[in-house]
């Protein structure tokens, strides 16, 4: 009698829980709305349920049906966005009401640990200015809104949800656990702009670009030989991070797309770039988005020993990166030569990347151009007698350090291909001289051309220079 009560009970509970409209973990209270768009809603309810959706912001009333699996979709203008608080209504006959919805812009934040990295930082690994992020946080409560979604594995199998996850308002305890470029960004644009920002941020430290790729697009981009071997890697296989922690969102409306990754990458630099190509075509399709109008930023890795800082295998990478900034429609790259740390993976300048990768958003999409925010690279090169003079591109106002200065990090060769510590200085507008006493007849120049060396050449608005060679000598160190 006793085991027939307690069947009786769990029917009773289990149907009472699946007569309620379920919804998925990213649609919650506290949530932004993409604005100005039919923003997708979506769950679960019982078989063929009639569901009947509100929103405070519209008079109308949507109404749809389940279907024989329980599952319903409905889409829902969204206005212009602003500071106003809505309450959305969901019901199947037992009303759900999300509140403190907001509508404004929407971003897609994904990478490894350096986009993973917490404000407060991590144990002998800070991040800059983490206190006055956590302690300015309520001041942001209205204006910044984060989903982190939690860290979840399936190979080649899309979950339809996260494993968990809600939506937070920035207070001290929440902000310190947020990822930190993702927060800055978001904390650079909302005092540009009259709404506010969402962020959505799915994360793993350690985890390589085919973790985040469905394997069909790895297979459009790998021979099998590839990816058999991407298999045997590491623990976290192809496919198994963009199933678990990409599909889940993917209905969720947005604005644009920003990735830090690489690190776990670094000697891929034969097809990396193909990989990310194919990865962000990826995206924009699973969002809808079949014009590119959704723009991709990401962050150059920094600098850093890489197991001998004198080596160039990270110098090689960003070359790399750079061949997939110039395949990608409507993408930029932010420079971080300036931020990296020889012993540490994790520089602690994570406000410099959130703030550069607003500064594209607001040139992008806010009407906020006209100065220069691409970092200055390398154009062309000709010798002058016992120098070398270096042209670069996209300098803004013009390079410094400035007048009577010397830049750190330039290395010159002659025809040896033995590379030696350089003077240099800021020639003109956009060149640079470059020379040293050990070279009478140099042929090739390099800046910043090592896992990690000491420099500080940048546009006078502070951009770090990318680092660059004027050889193709792999070979050569």
């Amino acid at each position: 009698m006793k085991k027939l009560l307690l069947l009786v009970a769990a029917t009773a509970l289990a149907f009472g829980a699946s007569a309620k409209v379920v919804l998925p973990k990213v649609l919650g209270s506290n949530m932004v709305l993409q604005q100005n768009a039919d923003v997708n809603l979506w769950g679960k309810a019982d078989a063929d349920a009639k569901v009947t959706v509100k929103v405070s912001w519209d008079k109308a009333k949507i109404k749809t049906k389940a279907d024989e699996n329980g599952n319903w979709a409905v889409k829902v203008a969204t206005p212009a966005g602003s500071f106003d608080k809505y309450t959305i209504s969901i019901s199947d006959g037992e009303e759900i009401v999300l509140e403190n919805v907001m509508i404004g812009d929407v971003w897609i934040t994904s990478g490894q640990s350096n986009m993973e990295m917490p404000v407060k930082g991590w144990d002998r690994q800070p991040t800059e200015n983490a206190k006055e992020f956590i302690f300015s946080a309520t001041k942001y409560a209205d204006k910044i809104r984060m989903f982190t979604v939690p860290r979840a594995r399936s190979y080649n199998e899309d979950k339809e949800d996260c494993v968990g996850g809600e939506w937070l308002c920035p207070a001290p305890s929440s902000v310190a656990n947020m990822s930190a470029v993702a927060y800055t960004f978001a904390y650079n644009l909302v005092g540009k702009v009259d709404f506010p920002i969402g962020i959505i941020t799915s994360n793993w430290g350690g985890t390589r670009i085919e973790s985040w790729m469905p394997i069909k697009a790895l297979e459009d981009v790998l021979s099998k030989e590839q990816l058999e071997y991407k298999h045997s890697l590491r623990s976290i296989k192809p496919s198994e991070l963009y199933c678990a922690m990409i599909a889940p969102i993917r209905k969720y409306n947005a604005r644009g797309f920003l990735w830090y990754q690489g690190c776990s990458n670094l000697g891929d630099i034969d097809h990396y770039d193909i990989m990310q190509a194919r990865m962000v075509q990826q995206l924009r399709e699973d969002w809808g988005d079949t014009e590119n109008k959704m723009p991709f930023y990401f962050t150059m890795i920094a600098p850093h020993s890489y197991g001998n800082s004198r080596a160039i295998a990270y110098p090689l990478f960003v070359e790399c990166q750079q061949r997939a900034l110039a395949n990608i429609p409507n993408c930029a790259m932010v420079a971080t030569t300036d931020t990296g740390e020889e012993v540490n993976i994790h520089p602690a300048k994570k406000n410099e990347v959130g703030e550069r990768m607003a500064a594209f958003a607001l040139r992008d999409l806010y009407g906020q151009g006209g100065v220069d925010v691409v970092a200055p690279t390398y154009e062309s090169y000709k010798v002058d007698g016992s120098s070398i003079i270096v042209t670069l591109k996209d300098v803004g106002p013009g390079l410094a350090p400035g007048y009577g200065k010397w830049i750190k990090g330039f290395e010159i060769a002659g025809a040896d291909k033995v590379f030696h510590p350089a003077n240099a200085y800021v020639h003109s507008y956009r060149e640079v001289k470059v020379s040293s006493d050990k070279v009478k007849e140099p042929v090739a120049v390099r800046y910043a051309f090592r896992n990690f060396i000491p420099c500080d050449f940048m546009s006078v608005l502070g951009l770090p220079v990318v680092p660059f060679r004027t050889d193709n000598w792999n070979d050569a160190m």
